[in-house]
């Protein structure tokens, strides 16, 4: 979303994050406005512009993303800025933020001779085109994939371009082998699955961790970034068979990390308890893969409203001299007419400040 508003002779600009509309959930009585851990919510920079950057949830941790200039107020000192001393303008987020996901799919035997590949291809698609769908530059999506081999398969690697993601998708409709004995070209590969080679069994447990590992070390890597955030979606048609790693080693490996976790699965032969635990913020089971779009398009939902609910509220302030309070107040309007509110207070140092102030869009 891009939205720029101005009037004439006011000097307030207010940069706002997101696109689409509010996402929250019933139930919620008020708003918190976070800060993210390590980062400062204010900073101040010549000759008078005063930056907020902040999250906006509900008081039960449900990301609201999507709120328009109207949905906040910027006050110093206690009282509401002057309209007459203010612009308002929105710009891309995506310097202050990065989410990075990773799309885990199961391509066990199951998986490929059941028929399911082309609905699951079809719902991961769908995923990729809603999260890399924004203007902003904020999401990376990476897409492994996993059988009962020990390491998953990097199909594609944190990316922010739609095009690659879904090239990668595509790519795996290419044919390797037709019949077993094919195989034998294909040296990590033991067993043929019609039209392509696979290890039969579900590595599921160990792919996690593994995928883990790979996600946690790809943030860290963003050390240019304000926050950011991992979040994991896991598929499968079945429950680890490979025993390389065992689910409570993979469980506990999981609520160590603070990555966001999803998982998406099909059939009657999921684990459903250890599904739920792991998608500890989501787990959607299906009976039939026409329905894995309905899932995909859920998680995705959830993914990039945790992308959208940070906002970046900038200002030029009227003050010269002396200590002041900054403080943004949101608003939002339910469905069912009640509103919620909360508030974000921070101090600054107007000594030095001088006129002239300009905000680029």
């Amino acid at each position: 979303m891009r939205y720029i508003e101005r009037q004439a002779g006011l000097g307030l600009l207010v940069v706002l994050l997101g696109c689409g509309e509010p996402l929250v959930t019933q139930g919620a009585r008020c708003l918190t406005l976070n800060v993210p851990e390590g980062q400062e919510a204010l900073s101040i920079a010549p000759p008078a512009r005063v930056s907020l950057f902040f999250s906006v949830d509900t008081c039960d941790g449900v990301p609201v993303s999507g709120l328009g200039a109207e949905a906040f107020e910027v006050q110093e000192d206690g009282k509401p800025l002057s309209a007459l001393e203010s612009k308002r303008a929105v710009r891309a987020k995506g310097q202050r933020f990065r989410m990075a996901s990773v799309l885990l799919l199961d391509l066990s035997g199951s998986v490929l001779r059941t028929g399911d590949f082309g609905p699951l291809k079809d719902a991961a698609a769908r995923y990729v085109r809603t999260v890399l769908g924004a203007r902003d530059d904020g999401q990376r999506l990476a897409i492994y994939t996993f059988d009962g081999r020990e390491h998953p398969e990097v199909l594609v690697d944190f990316t922010g371009d739609q095009a690659v993601a879904l090239r990668g998708l595509e790519g795996l409709e290419t044919r390797q082998c037709s019949v077993n004995a094919d195989c034998a070209g294909f040296t990590d590969r033991r067993t043929c699955a019609g039209w392509r080679c696979v290890d039969d069994s579900t590595n599921l447990n160990g792919a996690v961790v593994k995928t883990l590992d790979r996600l946690e070390e790809a943030l860290a890597q963003e050390t240019l970034v304000a926050w950011k955030e991992g979040a994991l979606v896991v598929f499968t048609d079945g429950s680890d068979q490979a025993a390389r790693v065992s689910t409570f080693e993979m469980l506990e490996r999981a609520n160590r990390s603070t990555v966001r976790r999803f998982t998406v699965g099909l059939g009657g032969e999921i684990d459903e308890k250890t599904l739920r635990a792991l998608g500890a913020d989501g787990s959607w089971p299906v009976g039939k893969a026409t329905a894995l779009s309905e899932a995909f398009d859920a998680v995705a939902a959830k993914v990039t409203a945790r992308a959208n609910r940070f906002y970046l509220l900038e200002y030029c302030s009227p003050k010269r001299s002396g200590q002041h309070s900054a403080k943004v107040v949101a608003r939002w309007t339910k469905a069912d007419g009640e509103t919620l509110t909360g508030g974000l207070s921070r101090t600054f140092d107007a000594t030095g400040f001088a006129s002239g102030c300009e905000l680029s869009e």
